[in-house]
Order: C-alpha cells, then sequence, then structure tokens
C-alpha cells in the first residue's frame, strides 16, 4: 500500500493557469486519514510554497529548491549548502549570457542583481523572498546558498543550459522548466529528498507515487515505483516512468490519485 505521495507544482499540480485544482485540499485530507504523507516537492522557494498551501502547511513535507532544502512543520530538516568557491564561475558566465539572469537561492531569501522588469515578474512568481543585491555574490555572506537558479527569457534548453552543463563536474546542472537551469550540489535532488524522508519515515520504494513533469523530476520517478509522467511532461521523463498521468490542465494529479484510493480503499 502507498505510504508516501509526492508531487511537484509547476506543470503538475498547477495548471497552465497556474492554479491549483479546487479538489486538492480535499484530497490530501483524503491521504492523512489512510496515513499517507503528502510531499510538495518543487524547484520553487519554500516561503512560496508556504504561502500557497498556508491553511494546510502542518500536514505537508516541503521539498523545495530541488531538494536542496526541506521542511516538515517548519522545522528545516534537510540543507544542502553549496562551497562557495563553486558559485563564482557559474554566476560570472551567466552574466555574460544573453536573456539570462541568475538569482542565488539560500535558506532565508532568495537574491538577485538585476531589476528586468520581465525577469524580475518571472522570478517573483517562484520566489516569495527575493532580495536586490548591488552584487549578487555578496548573497554569499548573507545566508546559505544551497541552489542557483536561471532565468532564461530566450528558452532555457537551447539559450543558456548548452553553456552551462560544463558545469556538470562539480554541481548538478539540470533543466527545471521551459525557461528555467537550476544548479544544486551534486549529491542532490528531489530524488535524494525522497531518499531522506524514505529513511526517516522508514518506507519502501514500493510504498511511494510520484507526479512529474520536467528533468528535475527525474530522480524522484526513479525512487518511487508508482511514478506518473503527466501527459504533458517532457518526452524524456515519460520514458522512465511506469505510469502516465491525465495532464495538468485536466486533474491528472487528483485523478491518479483518486483512482487509486477508489481500488484499493473500500
Amino acid at each position: 500500500m502507498i505510504k508516501l505521495v509526492a508531487a511537484d507544482m509547476d506543470g503538475t499540480l498547477l495548471n497552465s493557469k497556474k492554479e491549483i485544482s479546487p479538489n486538492l485540499f480535499e484530497t490530501i485530507y483524503k491521504l492523512k486519514d489512510k496515513n499517507i504523507k503528502f510531499v510538495v516537492a518543487s524547484g520553487r522557494q519554500y516561503y512560496n510554497l508556504l504561502k500557497i498551501f498556508e491553511d494546510i502547511k502542518d500536514d505537508l513535507i516541503f521539498i523545495s529548491d530541488n531538494g536542496s532544502i526541506v521542511f516538515e512543520k517548519g522545522k528545516n530538516i534537510l540543507i544542502s549548502e553549496i562551497d562557495e568557491k563553486k558559485l563564482v564561475e557559474p554566476i560570472e558566465l551567466i552574466r555574460n549570457i544573453d536573456n539570462a539572469y541568475p538569482i542565488l537561492c539560500g535558506v532565508n531569501s532568495a537574491y538577485a542583481e538585476n531589476d528586468n522588469p520581465e525577469f524580475i515578474y518571472n522570478a517573483k512568481m517562484y520566489y516569495e523572498h527575493l532580495k536586490i543585491v548591488p552584487n549578487i555574490l555578496d548573497a554569499i555572506k548573507l545566508d546559505k546558498i544551497c541552489k542557483i537558479a536561471v532565468y532564461d527569457g530566450s528558452g532555457a534548453e537551447t539559450n543558456s543550459y548548452p553553456l552551462l552543463k560544463k558545469f556538470n563536474k562539480d554541481l548538478l546542472v539540470c533543466l527545471s522548466g521551459e525557461n528555467w537551469v537550476d544548479f544544486m550540489n551534486l549529491d542532490i535532488n528531489k530524488g535524494k529528498a525522497i531518499k531522506k524522508l524514505q529513511e526517516m519515515y522508514k518506507i519502501t520504494h514500493e510504498e511511494c507515487m510520484a507526479f512529474g513533469d520536467y528533468l528535475n523530476d527525474y530522480e524522484m520517478m526513479q525512487e518511487c515505483k508508482h511514478s506518473y509522467a503527466m501527459a504533458n511532461a517532457h518526452p524524456k521523463l515519460k520514458e522512465i516512468c511506469n505510469y502516465e498521468a491525465k495532464s495538468n490542465d485536466e486533474d491528472g494529479v487528483i485523478v491518479a490519485i483518486s483512482d487509486y484510493l477508489n481500488k484499493n480503499y473500500k
């Protein structure tokens, strides 16, 4: 039987208008009644997720910043700080990529050095706590930096990612959305965060269900036997998942969970 359900946010729990399903909270309560943990697993900042789920925050586990920061009931249970020496070279390169903007993501806030309106609009969508500083590298002195995020207004997969993937030897560099590239420590991703939760709560691979749509969900799918790629998912994610859910605009996560509960709990 399932003991843990994990779901990505953008392209998965959120529809194309960035709205959560009106049935989501009720579904989470149904899972709680069956002693099934619900995990929000996102590249978004913890404080952004907290704002969305404020009313049920104590019923959830939050995997934020693609697994580098994990919170449960307001308590930080995982943090993976990046060595400051590994931050400088990527930031210097990002500054020289046309239409690409870096963000340093810390435990207390995210930090940027550019106030371009398009960039700020998109950054604020994912980072509730965002400070503009004269030099983004100054954030190293202000916070524990766990992720570099790059907003690419020209499309991350073709514009910035080909230049940034060379840093894969020191950091995990992944496409996290159409316009986003994320850097974390090599041993950090959503899958590693799920693995930690499995160990903490003695939950097995076979007892986990996961939903995602993009390549930053790749490792999470590998840690969960009941892995669902959304109908709108990246083709490479669909290749490794055991099931396909309806799209994020068709309440795919809710439909799949409801089907599972109806089949297994009469």
